[in-house]
């Protein structure tokens, strides 16, 4: 669970748990009763984790890409309403460390932009 997920069993109950006691209204719509809460929630955790698509987690599940969609739907507020106290503000990150999204695009090292100690045979005409 945890390669399509980022969770463990454990914390995907965990966080089932929260999102189960998170007050909604009562016009709020609920998770798909085919799928039920666990699997909703594995459904939304996938698809946010491994941006599968819906068809392809709807033949996984046995269910419909319409009930995959409004699957989605409806947990992806309720695990961002759950999750907001655990998410660090600026304030809270220490300043001497540096810190990377997942998904950050950082400059790498190009060997042919430092001349000196890059071969004269594979450098690039000045």
């Amino acid at each position: 669970m945890y390669h399509t997920t980022g969770l463990s069993g454990d914390e995907v109950v965990e966080l089932c748990a929260l999102v189960h006691s998170a007050e909604t209204g009562p016009g709020d719509k609920k998770w798909p009763p085919s799928l039920g809460l666990f699997d909703s929630v594995v459904v939304t955790l996938t698809y946010m984790r491994r941006n599968r698509v819906q068809e392809e987690l709807a033949e996984t599940y046995g269910t419909s890409q319409p009930t995959v969609s409004r699957a989605i739907s409806v947990i992806t507020p309720l695990i961002k309403k759950v999750l907001a106290p655990y998410v660090p503000t600026a304030e809270d990150l220490d300043e001497r460390c540096q810190y990377l999204v997942d998904g950050t695009l950082l400059p790498c090292w190009s060997w042919p932009a430092h001349r000196s100690y890059t071969p004269a045979s594979t450098r690039p005409p000045a």
